[in-house]
């Protein structure tokens, strides 16, 4: 299920609640992520990746994309939460992974981790609307509720069926979006690290990612780093006030067309 960096159940080890360090068990690891009571390291930079196409297509018919995620603060995190994704693959915890795969996608950052933020809700209510209707599917939503360890996890996913489904247009028409906002200060922080840094990427992962924002590109390219600052930039003083959800179509990555996207979770490119 995974792939890249080597992943392994121990990685629960990274953990710990805010109280003290100690090990955890997969349960009461889960339950700590998604009460958000997580102590989360701000310093490693490193890539890891999620590897989930083609796995269990029946009950994850949403989460069916690999993801990889180039963090510059959060490695420790992202690969304590990868190791727990692998441990609810094996245990048929559905329910986990969908919520795993979420807060992978925002970087494991620690203010996006509660199942009750608005970031969590909207990433959560992805993974049981179908995209063609815009409904909601009950079934999925109780099979999530049933598969999870976490009482806030159960609850989550049973208000989440109450949830008004309207069909999502982000991307179709808009540059800004009040989908998956990131908070400015995280996204000027991150803006910081690519300005001018002349690093060259190649392929995937397709992500950059620090605090709670991240860029996100729709194709594989070779470019420098510092090619992602002008539509980052763009996104950044044209979109919101004190959030950003934004994507700059048409932008070259030294030859290479993409669209290009800034928020709070490493698929804002899909």
């Amino acid at each position: 299920m995974f792939k890249g960096r080597s992943i392994c159940a121990l990685a629960v080890a990274a953990l710990a609640t805010t109280a003290q360090c100690q090990q955890l068990s997969y349960e009461d690891s889960v339950t700590a992520l998604a009460y958000g009571n997580v102590a989360t390291d701000t310093s490693a930079e490193g890539t890891v990746w999620l590897n989930v196409t083609g796995f269990a297509v029946d009950k994850l018919p949403h989460i069916q994309e690999d993801l990889g995620i180039h963090t510059l603060d959060n490695l420790k995190t992202l690969n304590a939460i990868a190791g727990l994704a692998q441990d609810a693959a094996t245990k048929g915890q559905w329910g986990d992974i969908v919520y795993l795969y979420s807060a992978f996608a925002m970087n494991g950052h620690s203010e996006y981790l509660n199942v009750s933020t608005v970031e969590m809700q909207e990433s959560l209510l992805d993974a049981i609307t179908n995209q063609d209707s815009g409904e909601i599917d009950h079934q999925l939503a109780d099979l999530y509720a049933s598969t999870s360890s976490s009482k806030f996890l159960v609850d989550a996913f049973h208000g989440l069926k109450s949830k008004p489904s309207t069909p999502s247009k982000r991307w179709l028409r808009e540059v800004c979006s009040n989908a998956h906002l990131a908070v400015k200060n995280s996204c000027r922080s991150l803006l910081q690290n690519v300005r001018g840094n002349a690093t060259w990427k190649t392929g995937s992962p397709r992500s950059i990612c620090k605090y709670g924002c991240c860029i996100s590109w729709s194709a594989n390219a070779t470019f420098q780093v510092e090619n992602l600052t002008n539509a980052a930039n763009y996104c950044i003083n044209a979109c919101g006030t004190s959030n950003v959800s934004c994507e700059v179509y048409g932008v070259k990555l030294q030859g290479t067309l993409v669209d290009q996207c800034l928020s709070n979770r490493a698929t804002g490119c899909r």
